[in-house]
């Protein structure tokens, strides 16, 4: 099963939809749709990279999180160490659901 599938099942995200591709680039970006707010939608990210990488805060960190806007559409790009040394950059689009409040 892919991460895409597995969100999709999570009963706290059965509202939000998760496409587009495995994040590695913009064009790739996994794309959010369906949050109700902006808290909502940052929250599936991070359960996104949970799924991924594990725990948060042991098995990987945050080490930057930037905001993009390109191609009328917004992204937040989230740079992680994983425990290891490892570093991985994830793009999503949020232009769903970024400014709802």
């Amino acid at each position: 099963m892919g991460i895409l599938s597995f969100l999709k099942k999570k009963e706290k995200f059965k509202k939000i939809v998760f496409e587009g591709g495995p994040g590695d680039t913009f064009k790739n970006a996994v794309i959010i749709r369906g949050a109700s707010d902006n808290m909502n939608g940052v929250l599936a990210e991070y359960e996104c990279l949970s799924v991924v990488y594990g725990k948060r805060d042991q098995d990987w960190e945050v080490k930057k999180q930037t905001l993009w806007k390109k191609w009328f559409h917004t992204y937040d790009q989230i740079d992680i160490v994983l425990s290891d040394g490892t570093q991985r950059t994830i793009f999503f689009d949020i232009t769903d659901f970024f400014g709802k409040w």
